[in-house]
């Protein structure tokens, strides 16, 4: 069965594993539709990777329709506030998760948790969350997901519990990247590419809302490197953001991101050619970095603290410290345990090393250091 053919087919299974049926406005559809336009014309997938991305789907239509009944049961999370999020965005590969595992430990910040980023819903108590299904759900798939693939782990470490990457809100509107690394979808990436972002992120806001509205307090934490594509949209929708970006020399950023993400393609897709591959992630990069740069110009310099791997490698603590003053936020006494604690229990390398190489991507270190020169000289990005 073709992709576009199953698309009532995706809502009902949605529908039935629910038990709810409201959508919500249909601004969804053309994302949806032009990704199962792409996926069937254009995507080389073998049935491991067709299986796989129709369940992303299914579940990709569940996780709306408990936003849909969330927003209905709890009408007052329209009243929460989303104040001045702390929001650490750079490209992948360069300590953005190490670095919101540790400031998520600070209990002043709520974060999306990975469970249930995928199924909305006012945060409840933590020591509920082992009885909600879709947690139990979520560390199942974890675990599978471990003891089928242990280096998964090394290069990109999950918990259930964990706080984890925003773009799983975005799955709600078929509006993001995520697609992309999976398969060979170019319709589908030109569309994305111009694509207005506003109302996806307008709908993540408001998931924000609904998740955190029970704990007003706390200063949201959110972290995703797939907000640099549409950086401009995120700030519309998030003004009063205060921004980490991190940097990373991208002659190793490139191949990293390459090795990270063809675990899928290999995976998904009837042979995969690994140079055309590292070709597609190194002109991805290129343009979503030149777009922050021109966003950034017309930025108040303050709203972003910028950090350099090699600093955040060496002392992350400290780093962690001057992004506390640089936004004048305090940084406590149980704060500072509570991240030592964990930074303790969760060392650099905890679950083995990832190594790469540019060579395996046919990529060349002059041509990147020449694509990211501007990039390079503006943040003072140090050679590795």
């Amino acid at each position: 069965m073709s992709f576009r053919g199953s698309e009532e087919a995706l809502h009902e299974e949605a529908r039935q594993a629910t038990g709810f049926d409201d959508f919500g406005t249909d601004d969804y559809l053309e994302a949806l539709r032009t990704l199962l336009h792409s996926l069937d014309e254009e995507a080389p997938l073998n049935d491991l990777g067709r299986r796989s991305i129709r369940a992303r789907l299914v579940n990709s239509l569940q996780s709306r329709l408990r936003s849909e009944r969330g927003f209905a049961d709890y009408p007052e999370y329209a009243d929460a506030r989303v104040d001045a999020p702390l929001v650490i965005v750079g490209m992948p590969r360069t300590g953005t998760t190490a670095l919101h595992h540790l400031i998520s430990q600070d209990t002043s910040f709520q974060g999306l948790e990975l469970w249930i980023s995928s199924a909305p819903m006012p945060r409840p108590p933590r020591e509920q969350w082992e009885r909600e299904p879709a947690f139990r759900a979520c560390d199942q798939r974890l675990k599978a997901l471990y003891e089928r693939s242990p280096a998964a782990r090394t290069i990109h470490p999950q918990a259930a519990d964990l706080v984890d990457e925003c773009h799983y809100l975005l799955n709600q509107t078929f509006s993001r990247g995520g697609y992309i690394s999976m398969t060979d979808v170019p319709t589908y990436a030109r569309w994305y590419d111009q694509v207005d972002m506003r109302p996806a992120y307008r709908r993540h806001r408001r998931n924000l809302q609904l998740i955190g509205h029970r704990e007003p307090t706390r200063r949201w934490l959110l972290k995703d490197a797939t907000h640099l594509q549409h950086f401009d949209a995120f700030l519309d929708v998030y003004r009063d953001a205060r921004v980490v970006m991190t940097h990373r020399d991208p002659t190793r950023v490139i191949p990293s991101v390459c090795s990270l993400v063809w675990t899928t393609q290999v995976a998904f897709n009837d042979n995969p050619d690994k140079k055309a591959f590292g070709r597609r992630v190194l002109d991805f990069w290129d343009r979503n970095i030149h777009h922050v740069m021109e966003v950034r110009e017309r930025q108040e310099p303050s709203q972003t603290y910028d950090l350099p791997f090699r600093a955040f490698s060496s002392d992350a603590l400290g780093s962690i410290c001057r992004i506390y003053d640089h936004f004048s936020l305090h940084y406590s006494k149980s704060a500072d345990s509570s991240i030592r604690d964990f930074r303790g229990q969760n060392p650099p390398g905890k679950h083995g090393a990832h190594t790469y190489t540019l060579e395996e991507w046919g990529l060349d270190p002059g041509e990147i250091r020449e694509r990211f020169a501007d990039y390079i000289e503006t943040f003072d990005v140090e050679p590795e």
